[in-house]
């Protein structure tokens, strides 16, 4: 097993950008932290992507085509609160298990007006036995 070692950040900022898409914001911010780094797309082997909202719609793979890079694994990571998260661990895990020796990972979002929750007619999680809490942070400290 090797050491690991994070060569580059950055972030946008928080804001509404009505007029990008989530692929074209995660684009963005992953060729800032490449920049930090002072690496290319093209030295990466992987990308792990982190995003909830449009979880089944390949975001990772569109980040790459909006950079224009193609031809590397991509894994699409969703794991409510936990997503951006998820998406640094599993790129984390395979550099240290030796599957990948540079990787990216990004965290995408664009959130609507509103509550959380997508207000999308799905129930949810079930909320019997979790003490009548449907927040995530509530949920996760149950698990």
């Amino acid at each position: 097993m090797s050491d690991v070692y994070v060569m580059g950040i950055d972030m946008i900022k928080f804001g509404r950008f009505p007029d990008k898409t989530v692929p074209q914001l995660g684009a963005t911010a992953a060729l800032m932290a490449l920049d930090d780094a002072g690496l290319t797309i093209q030295d990466m082997q992987a990308l792990y992507c982190g995003n909830l909202g449009q979880a089944s719609a390949m975001v990772g793979q569109r980040v790459l085509q909006e950079i224009g890079q193609t031809g590397i694994g991509v894994v699409n990571c969703a794991n409510a609160c936990a997503t951006g998260a998820t998406a640094f661990r599993e790129a984390w895990m395979s550099v240290k298990a030796g599957v990948n020796d540079v990787v990216l990972a990004v965290g995408v979002e664009q959130m609507g007006k509103g509550l959380l929750g997508g207000g999308g007619g799905a129930a949810g999680i079930p909320k019997e036995g979790l003490l009548g809490s449907g927040t995530m942070p509530a949920v996760f400290a149950e698990a």
